[in-house]
């Protein structure tokens, strides 16, 4: 399976790119490229090319500039002969591996797995996406739908509630960090662990 890590975004509630923010003696992306290698190989979705040093992993510049994360699946499988990969977001710090291969588990013959909760609806930037996909995020991006919702109208979902997922702690692996404030809680005393 590959890992996608998503990096485009304007970063604007920041105030300066999430990936390079510095994070466990590190950057951000630097420690989730090396998380996620323990899953098979590594790639980092970016609006253009040279935007980040990508630390061994390979650099995907979006064949859609400006579209949006559907570009992380279309350049993913297109760079690939994945089957299968794990479409995460650079602001995602305490992502597990463990629990993408749980969704990967649960994915049975759906084109897509991701976990669904309650008001908070669904999480489509940390999911298992299937090759059966590309075609459609295709077409979506060619049309200039650039929603994941408009993928996911299209294909097969396997929506997993949080109780198909009790083991693990789904507060602290969905949480976002997309102000100066998250990242001051995420790391109080300038480093946190994050064990899978």
């Amino acid at each position: 399976m590959l890992t996608v890590i998503l990096t485009g975004g304007a970063s604007r509630r920041m105030g300066r790119d999430k990936a390079m923010l510095p994070y466990q003696g590190a950057t951000m992306l630097q420690r989730l490229i090396e998380r996620y290698a323990a899953l098979g190989p590594v790639a980092v979705s970016v609006d253009r090319a040279g935007r980040f040093p990508c630390a061994g992993a390979a650099e995907l510049p979006d064949a859609f500039p400006g579209q949006g994360p559907l570009n992380g699946i279309v350049s993913g499988f297109r760079a690939t002969q994945a089957d299968a990969l794990l479409l995460t977001a650079v602001d995602l710090p305490h992502g597990s591996v463990a629990l993408a291969r749980r969704l990967a588990e649960l994915r049975g013959d759906a084109d897509v797995c991701l976990l669904r909760r309650g008001v908070k609806g669904i999480e489509p930037l940390f999911a298992i996406y299937g090759r059966a996909c590309l075609p459609v995020a295709e077409d979506c991006l060619q049309q200039g739908r650039k929603a994941i919702f408009a993928l996911l109208d299209r294909v097969r979902v396997r929506y997993v509630a949080p109780e198909e997922l009790a083991e693990f702690d789904l507060e602290r692996c969905f949480l976002n960090v997309n102000t100066p404030e998250d990242y001051a809680g995420l790391q109080p005393c300038g480093e946190i662990k994050t064990p899978d």
